[in-house]
């Protein structure tokens, strides 16, 4: 089974995302984290995620939505997660240079979700397109160990990834791994297969220029078993082992 741990399912348009559940859901031989970036991103999430077996939720915020946080998405947000057992994480998360939101505010709204995936107990999954050693810093004022912590589509340096690793922390490798940057391919070759997580990012990180789906993920673990000169079919089920062991999917199911 291969699992797309980041990707926007609620964002694809209807006709795409019937023919992305046609093609592999049914069958039961992908698993899809599905990823949201605002309030109506997330309901939209978590009803597809109580509709498909295989589909789980992870509500995020993202940095470019910092503008619209409030009292009420608190309450919404906690109100989701009491009701629905396939939320599996908090994220995307973060901070983004690229935000017309001041970065202070961004970090204000960032904390706030590190302490709501803290109090029920749940992993964040990261979006940094900011100063490496200010996300790290903010992440250590919640705890010692990046355990529970995924780094989302990770474009960074093999230095950063070895203080990600080193405090037991997660790097997720996108469809990015198919441009040809060798800082991200160092990296990809860097990272332990205990640690590595895959996902595709659709549609927002695209293929040629062209948006891509969830379908597009195998794509990913080949080129990731290519550049890291590994059995594709161990990383595979290395990847598995990873992903539940930081989302415990498998609990999930049962429930």
């Amino acid at each position: 089974m291969l699992i797309d741990a980041h990707c926007h399912l609620n964002s694809l348009s209807k006709i795409t995302r019937e023919d992305v559940v046609s093609s592999f859901l049914p069958k039961g031989s992908h698993t899809l984290i599905d990823t949201s970036i605002d309030v109506g991103s997330s309901l939209a999430s978590v009803a597809l995620s109580q509709h498909y077996d295989d589909v789980f939720t992870s509500l995020g915020f993202h940095p470019f939505s910092s503008q619209d946080f409030s009292q009420e998405v608190i309450e919404t947000y906690q109100s989701l997660i009491n009701e629905n057992k396939k939320i599996v994480a908090i994220g995307e998360i973060g901070l983004d240079s690229y935000a017309k939101v001041p970065l202070d505010k961004q970090e204000e709204v960032f904390k706030f979700f590190l302490r709501l995936a803290k109090c029920n107990n749940l992993p964040v999954i990261i979006h940094n397109r900011n100063d490496e050693a200010q996300v790290l810093d903010i992440l250590a004022g919640f705890g010692p160990s990046l355990e529970r912590v995924v780094f989302h589509c990770f474009s960074y340096s093999s230095k950063m990834l070895k203080k990600i690793v080193e405090k037991g922390g997660f790097i997720s490798f996108s469809l990015n791994i198919l441009r040809k940057s060798e800082i991200i391919h160092s990296s990809l070759r860097a990272c332990p297969l205990e640690n590595l997580i895959l996902e595709t990012d659709s549609p927002y990180m695209k293929i040629k220029n062209s948006p891509s789906t969830p379908l597009d993920i195998d794509k990913v673990y080949k080129q990731a078993a290519t550049i890291k000169e590994a059995d594709q079919e161990k990383l595979i089920k290395q990847v598995a082992l990873n992903v539940d062991k930081v989302f415990s999917l498998n609990s999930k199911r049962s429930n």
